[in-house]
């Protein structure tokens, strides 16, 4: 084989492989610009791979009872926890990436006692509602820390006030294990 024919092979592998990692590299861009955000939990904190703008509020729920899919489906809302972002100079678009429970931050908290009942018959990852509260009302303090104390044995309900993804049901077993389960919209698929 001549050099010349070697060196056009070399070139030929070389733009193919260029091709395929440039095709790689859109697909995965795009895949991933449309998928919901990784939400991880912990007692200390609540993060996000896409970051939170929205206001997020956590509900302590009452579970009467569990679908097909070991998720909430008739339960009473017992306390609500809110956590607003706050932007530099009125800007809405920095998203915050942690939010720490037990430190301040780019946030403050307010707190409400409530007494919501919720039913989701079909037992679906589906959530079709949100409680949405301003908790800005005359009345409600604010605080730097969140004012809920994560439990064992209990269920929350995080809510990100987005129309595609909507939360997250968070169970902490009676050893403090942390098991999510993911709540859509119906818009996006799971």
């Amino acid at each position: 084989m001549s050099k010349k024919r070697i060196g056009t092979i070399v070139i030929i592998c070389i733009a193919l492989s260029l091709i395929v990692f440039a095709v790689y590299h859109f697909g995965n861009r795009v895949f991933n610009r449309y998928s919901p955000p990784t939400i991880i939990f912990t007692k200390a904190q609540l993060s996000s791979s896409g970051g939170f703008v929205n206001t997020v509020t956590i509900e302590k729920l009452m579970v009467d009872s569990l679908g097909k899919e070991e998720r909430p489906t008739k339960y009473i809302i017992e306390y609500i926890a809110t956590c607003f972002i706050e932007q530099a100079d009125g800007e809405y678009t920095v998203a915050l990436n942690e939010i720490k429970f037990n430190e301040p931050g780019r946030y403050h908290w307010t707190e409400d006692t409530v007494n919501i009942s919720v039913f989701h018959p079909d037992g679906a990852s589906k959530r079709t509602e949100s409680i949405q509260r301003s908790g800005l009302i005359s009345g409600h303090p604010q605080f730097n820390i969140c004012p809920l104390k994560f439990r064992n044995d209990n269920w929350y309900f995080i809510n990100f006030q987005d129309p595609l993804f909507i939360g997250v049901y968070v169970y902490i077993d009676k050893t403090g294990l942390v098991h999510q389960y993911d709540a859509y919209s119906g818009v996006l698929p799971k």
